[in-house]
């Protein structure tokens, strides 16, 4: 079988203008297939880089009291013990505004204790006495660096701004990067007991974040979300109706439903490409078959019969998705690499919360876009096959040798 598959690609395929041909049609496939995988992963790459970066800030889980600040009791701390919940991080957030060199900003000042925040969200905060870490969006547009000084602005105690706001003055120690343009541009850390003191609130917070416990974590990462709202389901029936607990993603998840949608609905538009291209495909066998019909003939005159004909047709056709699969990949490659290195592809992240993107694409992305295009390829290239091959050996016999 192999022998009379070479036989017949080097006997249609083997010259100058046919090749042309070929690669053409092979080169628009690939760049059809790479363009829905670029797609899809640009879609993908946006969900990750927004949960990463929502992840990186919060932690898996969060809760808080509807009453504003509060202290938690041991009794309610060791239910959430015994729920696996070993690893938690309590933390002050209130609004202000930071000044400096005459020019202010509404920010989001969160106070916490560094070591717990780092066990939790894994960002290292590196917070020292009368000091505070800024977002690196922030740092860019106020023009702060390491080293700088800066005034805070807010509101004593927890009665939105009643009374006289209060102004202290802080040192920049360094600058931190969530990944995501809203936080970068707003959030600024300080040690928790420093913003407890300005505040007056004492040993009370407003806000405790934890991860997904070890055991509970499940082996498919897609299946994570699902775990995580099992987990904050209980967690609220521990806590009761005073608190509100919330998954990272809570605040952006009308956001993200609607990019899986958007991946959706762009997938099945772009399979048109797919199409235009598979017609390309049709046009390459149908100018052979014509134009090499005089070998045709010659091959069912030596006993091929049209069904092996048709079947060596399809193996060509398909060796040709096989290699035109695997050039996509090149293509999706220098994609990848134009989005993390071009700066015209650069975003503005106040429009699209990022400021870059990347591809994301798992095996079932790769799976789908390709046996998509393999479905397409063998519906319409097949039909085609089936009726030009009908002609007969003598029709072939008229037409070369009449």
């Amino acid at each position: 079988m192999f022998r009379i598959f070479s036989s017949f690609f080097k006997t249609l395929v083997w010259d100058k203008s046919s090749f042309k041909f070929a690669l053409g049609v092979w080169l628009g496939l690939s760049f059809s297939i790479a363009v829905i995988l670029s797609t899809i992963g640009l879609m993908d790459g946006f969900v990750s880089a927004m949960r990463t970066g929502l992840k990186q800030s919060s932690g898996d889980l969060s809760f808080y009291s509807r009453g504003g600040f509060f202290q938690m009791e041991p009794k309610t701390l060791d239910s959430l013990k015994e729920m696996g919940i070993e690893e938690m991080t309590a933390s002050i957030e209130t609004q202000a505004f930071v000044v400096h060199n005459e020019t202010s900003k509404g920010i989001s000042i969160k106070g916490v204790d560094a070591l717990s925040f780092k066990k939790v969200t894994s960002k290292e905060l590196g917070l020292e006495p009368d000091s505070v870490v800024v977002g690196d969006e922030l740092a860019s547009s106020l023009g702060i660096g390491v080293g700088d000084e800066i005034v805070l602005v807010l509101a004593k105690g927890n009665k939105e701004l009643q009374g006289l706001p209060l102004l202290k003055r802080f040192r920049v120690s360094g600058v931190v990067d969530h990944g995501i343009y809203q936080k970068d541009l707003r959030y600024v850390y300080m040690n928790r007991s420093e913003l407890a003191q300005m505040l007056g609130v004492g040993s009370k917070v407003n806000l405790y974040a934890f991860n997904l416990p070890k055991e509970r974590e499940p082996t498919n990462k897609e299946q994570r979300p699902a775990a995580i709202d099992r987990l904050r389901f209980e967690v609220e029936d521990t806590l009761g109706i005073d608190f509100r607990v919330k998954p990272y993603w809570y605040d952006f998840s009308s956001l993200l439903e609607a990019v899986e949608i958007e991946k959706l609905t762009i997938g099945l538009i772009l399979q048109v490409i797919v199409v235009i291209s598979i017609f390309n495909v049709l046009s390459f066998v149908t100018f052979l078959n014509e134009r090499k019909s005089r070998e045709i003939f010659l091959f069912q005159a030596l006993g091929m019969s049209a069904s092996r004909l048709r079947k060596t047709w399809l193996s060509l056709v398909l060796c040709l998705w096989v290699i035109s699969c695997a050039f996509s990949l090149a293509f999706v490659e220098l994609f990848d690499f134009a989005l993390g290195n071009l700066s015209v592809l650069q975003l503005p992240g106040d429009v699209y919360y990022l400021g870059t993107l990347s591809l994301s694409l798992d095996r079932g992305d790769y799976l789908l876009v390709f046996s998509g295009a393999l479905v397409w390829l063998v519906l319409i290239v097949a039909f085609a096959l089936y009726r030009m091959n009908k002609k007969s050996v003598l029709h072939g016999l008229r037409k070369e040798f009449a």
